[in-house]
């Protein structure tokens, strides 16, 4: 209707009325349009076809009933990114494939892998990128790897063919999307960049030269074996001088004769970042000062002679402990650094102290000068990743927290999908309204009840900061019933508004709102006649007038947890007098998280003036506590009653 914005409707309509439009809106979705045209030339009408337009339309429109162009073509730029990436790693497991089938019929043999292995280096470094086989028939552990890669792609057959190659190798897309901006929670592609990941590509990161300035990894070897291990290139630039920090001025005279050298260096080998730790800080300074290095840097430790304006153009990581007991720096002093660098090109990583419970005890610790943090849930390997990535560090780290979950839930969450308004598609209400009962129960034999179980019980890859109870006797809890949660006003007047102005305050600040990223599914623990309270409430959540008995952990706001043993086993689910407890399962809107503090009181810390940071976590490396400060932030999804 040339309004300047497209309907779900419109998007049909033209996908069934034009193939040209459906080849191109179906791309990546296993979808041959060609092949659903009728004799008239007209795309015909079936499920499969038909669900992944409603996914493409959500996906664009992030909850919002109609798509302008902005939302388009941002969409389908990121397809097109994961279409080929896809495609580039096919090529190379093709090519791979081909080196090793020297004898061009179409099979391998296990005596054929070891020779491919042995003879050639591409190959050799595609399967096993951090082994040498060279000589694999004199080395048995090396032998015993190709042997055993051989035994797994050909399941008992004597011949591995390029279908059996390929299918074994897919994890290898899976790696490539994890490091392409997602394309949305609803379609298939990012349905496969979802799998969980405790580390990135070793293959991916095997590109990536890291200059190490030595100073400040002398005492503290770990981050940067940790690193090797992950696959990185690092080269050492040993031959500086660690001193004695005296103040800015000093330093930097202290460190400029070696500058000139070290940029020789970066000439010579052309590092793709710069990681530098503690003294190795000032350095790095002085390499941006006199214009000698504008790329992917990292400094752990935030340097004393750092600037008052970081470099422009320059994707920057800087990583700081609250106890850091040698570099003293203020939080919000480093904040304030942060949001001199160019839009969206810094991401800190800042660590502090938990809130006291009422017990006494802290639930996290800052990080000290020797940072521990960053050793745990691969997030140093992930810091360099986000130094490098295309999308900007503190998109990518968001992203990265996917990787945290399990597959298991990644899969449900999927299922139930990012999208406020995709939610009401279960809805048995009148009309799907949701005006006057507001729980409706999920039957027990349904899609539905199985994916919310699959979320309620899923165990995280990586064990969890807190102590909880056991895997085996949580998921030998039973599970009464799970109630849906229909409450239209609330969707409509209070989640929705505020969802919509999370999306267009992340446009302004040059960021394209994900549902599958800045969204996410969390538990809140309440009793029972509290939980009915807030899923009946038009406004639901109240953060800061209800606030939370935690409100000095992490500062005041209604509080959410990744894991449901989490809401269980700290008791945040009090016993009703029959013995059953209940905890909402709840779609919160993060936007931008940054982490939490016990002396903020609702209003957050500047990300982009004006634009401040829409909610906190208790880690921004593997957060497992949210916290929202406004209302609408959090839609009580489901009701579930387990023992």
């Amino acid at each position: 209707d040339s309004s300047g914005s497209i309907s779900k409707l419109e998007l049909i309509g033209a996908v069934y009325r034009h193939a040209l439009v459906a080849s191109f809106v179906l791309q990546g979705h296993g979808i041959n349009a060609e092949l659903l045209q009728d004799a008239g030339g007209q795309i015909c009408i079936n499920e499969q076809s038909f669900d992944a337009i409603d996914d493409i339309f959500d996906s664009m429109a992030g909850g919002s009933s109609r798509v302008n162009y902005s939302d388009f073509s941002g969409y389908f730029r990121r397809v097109a990114a994961v279409c080929l990436a896809v495609e580039k790693e096919e090529a190379k497991m093709r090519e791979v494939f081909k080196l090793i089938d020297v004898d061009g019929n179409g099979a391998v043999s296990k005596l054929e892998l070891v020779a491919a292995m042995q003879n050639s280096s591409r190959a050799a470094s595609y399967l096993f990128p951090s082994v040498n086989t060279r000589n694999v028939l004199e080395d048995e552990t090396s032998y015993d790897l190709v042997c055993s890669l051989y035994d797994q792609i050909a399941a008992g057959r004597r011949r591995i063919s390029w279908q059996d190659f390929r299918n074994y190798l897919t994890t290898r897309f899976s790696d490539v999307l994890d490091r392409t901006p997602s394309t949305s929670s609803a379609s298939p592609l990012s349905a496969a960049s979802s799998s969980p990941k405790s580390v990135s590509s070793q293959n991916e990161r095997s590109k990536v030269k890291v200059l190490v300035l030595a100073p400040g990894f002398s005492q503290n070897p770990q981050p940067a074996s940790m690193l090797s291990q992950a696959g990185f290139q690092l080269q050492w630039f040993t031959d500086l001088p660690e001193y004695a920090d005296e103040g800015a001025r000093l330093t930097y005279h202290t460190v400029a004769p070696f500058l000139t050298k070290i940029h020789e260096e970066i000439l010579r080998l052309k590092p793709t970042a710069i990681l530098c730790a503690s003294q190795g800080g000032a350095y790095l300074v002085g390499l941006w000062q006199l214009g000698y290095w504008k790329g992917p840097s990292i400094m752990l430790n935030a340097h004393p002679s750092l600037p008052m304006r970081l470099p422009g153009k320059t994707p920057v990581v800087l990583a700081h402990g609250s106890n850091d007991e040698v570099y003293l720096w203020r939080r919000e002093d480093l904040e304030d650094l942060a949001m001199t660098a160019s839009p969206n090109q810094c991401f800190l990583y800042y660590t502090s102290n938990s809130g006291y419970l009422a017990s006494g005890s802290l639930t996290r610790l800052g990080d000290r000068h020797v940072m521990q943090s960053i050793l745990s849930n691969d997030c140093l390997p992930r810091l360099v990743d986000a130094a490098v990535s295309s999308i900007g560090p503190e998109m990518f780290m968001l992203q990265s927290w996917r990787w945290q979950l399990g597959e298991d839930r990644l899969e449900a969450q999927h299922w139930l999908g990012y999208s406020l308004e995709r939610l009401r598609r279960f809805w048995t209400s009148p009309g799907k309204q949701g005006r006057d009962e507001k729980l409706y129960q999920v039957p027990k034999n349904s899609e539905e009840f199985r994916k919310v179980t699959s979320i309620f019980r899923s165990e995280p890859p990586q064990a969890p900061a807190y102590m909880l109870s056991s895997q085996t006797s949580w998921e030998r809890l039973p599970i009464y019933k799970i109630e849906r949660v229909e409450n239209g006003c609330q969707m409509e007047c209070s989640a929705i508004p505020y969802r919509d102005g999370v999306k267009q305050s992340l446009h302004q600040q040059g960021i394209d709102f994900d549902p599958s990223v800045h969204c996410s599914w969390a538990f809140h623990g309440a009793d029972y006649e509290s939980s009915l309270s807030i899923l009946r409430d038009p406004a639901g959540f109240q953060p800061l007038i209800s606030g939370s008995r935690n409100s000095p952990v992490w500062g005041s706001g209604t509080y959410f947890a990744r894991d449901a043993k989490y809401v269980a086993d700290g008791q945040f689910c009090p016993r009703q007098a029959d013995g059953m407890r209940c905890m909402l399962l709840c779609l919160v809107t993060l936007g931008m998280p940054c982490l939490g503090d016990p002396q903020q009181r609702g209003v957050l810390p500047f990300r982009q003036k004006p634009h401040r940071y829409n909610s906190t976590v208790d880690s921004l490396s593997s957060p497992e506590v949210l916290v929202i400060q406004q209302s609408g932030a959090a839609y009580p999804a489901y009701l579930i009653s387990f023992a």
